[in-house]
């Protein structure tokens, strides 16, 4: 009998244990669902003139070893096409790039290049009287936040010049827990 009521009180720790929560590292990501679920979205522009291309940082921004490589805006049908649910692959009107700078490397005809990229596409975006405003996730950055107003006469110089000119799009870019950072864009064709 006693030997019955030891396995019963086993049993029942067991039984009890089974719904604490698993022990997470310290370091273990977090679920952003709560996070995520607060953030605006949904896409407006009011672009009267192209401002497509990509726009390259004139500073290092980076969090750990992702470092943003460009911000890509495309041409007034790809916007149009995006507002009226046109969506197909990896791609949007505005959308930011990084690059992992811990990844593999390659040589290409260009260089070396690292494997490891991540595109953020927009969760939200408005681009309003020159004002961008940016919302996007990724499973390795977390939020990704820009803010930043453009510059149409200095983006008329640098079109003009093809590029390279100096800053044409300036404003604050947050990166997952990470504070906002001061950053400036350069406008670049592309190749």
């Amino acid at each position: 009998m006693r030997t019955a009521a030891l396995i019963a009180g086993g049993m029942a720790a067991l039984a009890l244990a089974a719904c604490d929560p698993p022990l997470e590292p310290a370091d273990a990501p977090k679920d952003t669902g709560a996070e995520t679920a607060s953030l605006p979205e949904g896409f407006s522009n009011d672009l009267s003139a192209d401002v497509s291309g990509y726009y390259r940082p004139t500073t290092e921004v980076r969090q750990a070893s992702w470092r943003l490589d460009h911000v890509f805006l495309g041409q007034t049908q790809d916007f149009a096409a995006w507002e009226n649910g046109a969506r197909e692959g990896r791609f949007a009107p505005v959308m930011l790039e990084f690059v992992d700078e811990s990844s593999p490397t390659v040589q290409t005809e260009s260089g070396e290049i690292h494997t490891g990229r991540v595109r953020v596409l927009p969760r939200f975006y408005s681009l309003e009287k020159g004002m961008l405003r940016f919302v996007g996730v990724s499973d390795e950055l977390g939020v990704v936040r820009l803010d930043a107003q453009l510059n149409g006469d200095a983006l008329a110089t640098a079109r003009r010049n093809l590029g390279e000119e100096g800053s044409v799009l300036n404003g604050t870019l947050s990166i997952g827990q990470g504070a906002p950072q001061a950053v400036g864009f350069r406008w670049w064709a592309g190749d």
